[in-house]
């Protein structure tokens, strides 16, 4: 498995099916949350209200959001792809698995599923499974992402 290189900026050939990389770390903050569900406008009280989630919510604390959760990962994902991607076509199998909690420190495991040329001269699609991971070990997300991305030309 390689390591996230922040320095890194591949083209389609850079990637095989079957390569796992492994993204940079990164620990939600409180201020996170707040920042997110303000945006959002997302405001269950077991993501906004402390009392709530500690005396009748399922996990004694508050939870993050599964799309804050997505969001994070989509950007460790993007971090890996580097800046040649073109656009996202989507996300498919979408799952969010374990809730994560403030103080929460998560990575993302990329496994390369399918890396092709498209029609169009200097592009290419990458599909890859995202396996989102917290400090337990445990799997917070796993998605199937597919995105555009250039491609040195044949």
């Amino acid at each position: 498995m390689k390591d996230w290189d922040p320095e890194y900026q591949p083209v389609l050939q850079n990637f095989q099916p079957g390569q796992v990389i492994r993204s940079y770390s990164r620990t939600v903050t409180e201020s996170d949350l707040v920042a997110f569900i303000g945006f959002t406008g997302m405001r269950m009280p077991i993501f906004i209200d402390r009392e709530y989630a500690e005396k009748q919510g399922p996990y004694g604390e508050r939870i993050c959001p599964g799309f804050l959760t997505a969001s994070v990962a989509a950007g460790m994902l993007e971090s890996i792809l580097g800046r040649n991607v073109i656009a996202g076509l989507g996300m498919d199998t979408l799952r969010f698995v374990t809730p994560v909690k403030i103080g929460d420190t998560l990575h993302a495991i990329v496994e390369i599923r399918e890396a092709r040329l498209t029609r169009e001269p200097g592009r290419g699609m990458i599909r890859a499974f995202i396996n989102t991971i917290n400090q337990r070990g445990e799997t917070a997300l796993e998605f199937l992402a597919s995105v555009l991305i250039k491609a040195d030309p044949a």
